[in-house]
């Protein structure tokens, strides 16, 4: 019995049963499935072209594209290092630029100097071959780690689970398309450093694992990732059991200059678990962005495995497989740890972080397949061809399988919808120069696609700046808007936190700029209403009505109707019919005001009782475009009066720009 029972053990001991050459067939196989999946989002494109092409500009799917694309225009035409200052920024102080210039922007600059193409296509083209390639060292990882499948199966599920996929299709030019592969390719070298024998050898992976986390750096940031690579790596080196303890003391002493050169690590760290993982309520006394930001907050466990694969029973099995995979892996883990790590985020914080913790549910999956066929190769004295043969069989099969619930299907829709992208060509052909005082989502295409400055944008937001842009919009006085714009037109917002380090309460430092008395100093500032604020005005009422004293807000916002044509004063929207004339709702419920725009002006006002809901009928010419329903709160703010109804103040605003509902300025 102990002779048998050992027998069966040995069989389930993994080892490595492909040769390195067919395994480079394997990986290059789901290598070219990655880059061609979503080569092929593009021709979706070309088919419903007017979705995604407006004049130059190809659709983008993350608006953080448009700051990587401007950098690359002005790297490529020589005015990036013209100044220290991006003055588009963070109006009118400005920020500090990136220099060098940063990473991703230099790499499309020289790709469009290379081909041809224009900065905005090759960002596009550059993205399936950037997605796909950490796959290369995720799979040799597993490959040297003797888990060959686990390395395959890994890289599928990783490419195709629904985080990193919708991350990195085509049009998200992003910095999400290298970090994988930076982490594994870091991971990868401390692996080599660690299977090393010779000191040399151990050397030049211990510097090339660096080389990879400072190009990481570069392209992405977040150095505090270094220290964590840093401290496992010395870690291995001594449960290596070196026994020159010169080499120990060389690498410990280097390691020591690396991390103190430029960076502070460490609190890289603490700034990174600070707004990932336990997001406070407020950053330096205004509310925190972060708590209204999709990509940041915290979902179920089971939703967070939906963003693995479809089925989260499939995406947990792999997961727990990969755990006991760990007991073969032994030492060879620990290099892979960090990236685990920022995986494990999902299930506290932010759900982003899902990207990370696809490939180990892969992984385990990959295990599996790896045991049985070892099991089988042994069991069966299977020789070469056919234990390749086996192996792609049964890889195939299961990532076929796998497939059904991943993202490889999915077509991404632009960030930006193409009538707002149109509206934004048609001002910057209407004005030069413009100080744009509108909500951050859109600053950065508003700085790349019409040159203007912007008071925040997707990089520069929240804080006293977000706050007061909030505040004007939710505010129920125009003037009180005016005053905003006039005080940060003219003294920025960094006055502000100096008010309150003197001594000031922020609630007595708002009332001072709410009561602000000076004229605006340029005739440059706009105001830029964009259709998207309407759904997005919740998070705004978040921030607008923040009370500093209990950290608490209120909301507001807008209930949109799917309705059908407006006739003879009724109005039947899903199932309910609205009466204009008796003000009422299935002929029992109040309506409190309706209110007619058309074209972005108020045609009709009518009060019909003190409770009750608001109803708003947007029309453009003819046509029914939006219905809404609101409260008095939201009705009376300043986005509500002046974007959708038209209703400014004369004497302080003027209209320059309408294209109802679209984008009004």
């Amino acid at each position: 019995m102990k002779d048998k029972d050992f027998s069966v053990m040995d069989r389930l001991q993994i080892s490595q049963y492909l040769n390195w050459k067919i395994y480079i067939v394997f990986v290059l196989i789901i290598f070219s499935i990655s880059t061609y999946a979503r080569y092929n989002q593009y021709n979706h494109w070309k088919e419903h072209s007017a979705l995604y092409f407006v004049d130059n500009y190809p659709a983008m799917t993350t608006l953080d594209a448009y700051i990587w694309l401007r950098h690359a225009k002005e790297y490529k035409n020589g005015t990036y290092y013209q100044s220290k200052k991006d003055k588009l920024r963070r109006y009118p102080e400005g920020t500090m630029k990136n220099n060098p210039v940063p990473l991703i922007s230099y790499v499309i600059a020289k790709t469009s100097s290379l081909t041809g193409l224009s900065i905005y296509y090759s960002g596009l083209f550059l993205v399936p071959v950037l997605a796909s390639l950490f796959i290369i060292p995720l799979a040799f990882y597993f490959y040297l780690a003797e888990m060959p499948m686990a390395g395959i199966v890994g890289s599928f599920v990783g490419t195709f689970s629904w985080m990193y996929y919708i991350r990195t299709s085509m049009g998200r030019v992003d910095t999400d398309l290298l970090q994988l592969f930076f982490l594994f390719l870091a991971s990868l070298f401390m692996l080599l450093m660690y299977k090393s024998k010779r000191y040399a050898y151990i050397a030049l992976n211990f510097i090339l694992m660096f080389v990879s986390l400072f190009l990481l750096i570069r392209w992405y940031g977040h150095a505090g990732i270094m220290s964590v690579y840093a401290f496992l790596a010395i870690l291995l080196l001594f449960m290596k059991g070196i026994k020159d303890k010169n080499i120990l003391i060389a690498t410990s002493i280097v390691t020591l200059i690396l991390l103190a050169l430029g960076h502070n690590y460490i609190y890289g760290i603490i700034g990174f678990m600070h707004s990932y993982v336990f997001p406070s309520k407020t950053v330096d006394y205004f509310p925190n962005i972060i708590n209204t930001i999709t990509e940041t907050t915290h979902m179920p466990l089971k939703e967070s495995l939906k963003y693995i694969l479809s089925s989260p029973t499939i995406a947990a099995i792999g997961l727990v497989l990969f755990a006991i995979s760990a007991i073969f892996l032994k030492m060879r883990i620990i290099p892979i740890l960090p990236i685990l790590a920022l995986g494990l985020v999902a299930f506290k914080s932010s759900n982003r972080t899902v990207m990370f913790l696809a490939p180990f549910a892969g992984i385990g999956i990959g295990f599996l397949i790896d045991m049985l066929i070892s099991y089988a190769k042994k069991s069966f004295n299977l020789n070469e061809y056919k234990t390749i043969t086996v192996s792609f069989v049964a890889t195939f099969l299961v990532v076929y399988g796998i497939s059904l619930y991943s993202a490889i299907k999915f077509v991404p829709r632009p960030s930006i919808a193409p009538d707002i992208i149109q509206s934004f060509v048609d001002i910057k052909h209407k004005i030069k120069y413009a100080n744009i005082f509108s909500w951050w989502d859109y600053g950065y295409a508003i700085e790349d696609i019409d040159g203007y400055a912007t008071y925040h944008d997707g990089g520069v937001h929240g804080g006293a700046r977000t706050y007061l842009i909030a505040k004007g919009f939710t505010d129920n006085s125009q003037q009180h808007l005016y005053n905003i714009i006039s005080f940060v037109d003219k003294n920025g917002t960094d006055v502000i936190y100096t008010k309150i380090k003197n001594g000031k309460k922020p609630k007595e430092v708002v009332n001072e700029i709410l009561n602000y008395k000076e004229p605006l100093k340029t005739k440059n500032d706009y105001l830029l209403f964009t259709r998207d604020m309407i759904p997005k005005f919740f998070s705004i009422s978040y921030f607008g009505n923040w009370n500093f004293k209990t950290k608490k807000s209120k909301f507001g916002g807008f209930q949109r109707l799917r309705c059908s044509a407006l006739h003879r004063n009724k109005l039947i929207c899903e199932g309910s019919v609205f009466d204009l004339k008796t003000g009422t709702i299935n002929n029992k419920i109040p309506i409190q005001r309706a209110v007619l725009a058309r074209n972005g002006h108020t045609i009709m006002n009518q009060q019909y009782s003190k409770e009750g809901v608001i109803l708003e009928i947007l029309i453009k010419n003819r046509s029914l475009v939006n219905v809404l329903l609101c409260d008095k709160e939201t009705f009376n703010s300043n986005f509500n009066q002046m974007y959708i109804l038209g209703n400014y103040d004369k004497n302080l605003f003027e209209e320059v720009y309408n294209n109802y509902p679209t984008a009004i300025m």
